[in-house]
């Protein structure tokens, strides 16, 4: 696991006190902080750079090992923070060993105002953005039917 405790990040007034902020649980905001955290940049002043926007990948374990919480805490936070608009899902993950999932931060600053969905959250959500589980194909033929008990009669 890397170093995460070196950089911090400047949360401005507007990300603090704006409703889509302050809907957060405190695990959604934890995630955040170490989504943010994770983002690299060049250059000084107005000329600051992130680098690794949309690379971002911050995993279950990682937060589940620093936090001591279990898997659907990393989840429901993760999904909270989606869809009041703070990350964007790039890459799912999953395919293969070491496919990671990665994310986009929007409230970081040098977007341009239109990718920062975070401002626009009371009026919209983005619950449709949350990613669901893959359709279960094996055994599909064999599971219970609705009104079956599994007991021969």
């Amino acid at each position: 696991m890397k170093n995460i405790h070196k950089g911090g990040f400047y949360y401005p007034n507007e990300v603090w006190f704006s409703k889509a902020y302050q809907s957060l649980t405190p695990t959604a905001r934890e995630l955040l902080h170490c989504f943010l955290t994770d983002l690299l940049w060049t250059g000084k002043g107005n000329k600051k750079r992130y680098t690794n926007n949309g690379d971002i990948s911050f995993t279950e374990s990682q937060f589940n090992g620093m936090y001591g919480t279990c898997s659907s805490t990393y989840l429901k936070a993760r999904n909270q923070l989606i869809k009041v608009g703070f990350i964007r899902q790039v890459n799912r993950g999953g395919m293969c060993r070491g496919d990671r999932s990665t994310y986009k931060i929007l409230v970081c600053a040098m977007l341009p105002f239109i990718q920062e969905r975070w401002r626009n959250y009371p009026d919209k959500n983005w619950k449709h953005d949350i990613p669901r589980p893959k359709k279960q194909m094996v055994g599909v033929e064999t599971q219970w039917k609705k009104g079956e008990s599994g007991r021969k009669s």
